[in-house]
């Protein structure tokens, strides 16, 4: 499964999760990605057959849920906790939950959530 780390996450989980063989983007590591409002964030993940890693649930739910009703479908969303802890251990933690998640559906979440726990 393909993925897009939604700008708030560090491009280093995105580098981390790549080093385990995972194809992951982070917004941060793309200039034309950078800033963009969180439909364009969408709308490119959904174009590359990427899922949306992202801890902003309040406005990206709302939009896959639009985007479903417009077109039918989007790159699927993995959903993480706004409460985490920021530090080189948590990060470690966490790249093992999102590769979890990942891996437990290689083919692509197609329009539905996954949720990572918390690290």
């Amino acid at each position: 499964m393909k993925a897009l780390l939604d700008e708030q996450l560090s491009p280093r989980i995105a580098a981390m999760l790549r080093e385990r063989g995972h194809d992951v983007t982070a917004v941060g590591d793309r200039a034309e990605l950078i800033g963009a409002s969180d439909r364009a964030i969408l709308d490119v993940a959904s174009a590359e057959e990427r899922a949306v890693i992202t801890n902003n649930i309040k406005d990206f739910r709302p939009l896959a849920a639009e985007r479903i009703a417009r077109s039918g479908r989007h790159g699927g969303l993995i959903l993480l906790p706004s409460s985490r802890v920021r530090t080189r251990a948590a990060a470690e933690r966490l790249v093992d939950a999102i590769a979890a998640v990942l891996e437990s559906d290689p083919s692509g979440l197609d329009s539905s959530e996954r949720w990572v726990g918390p690290p």
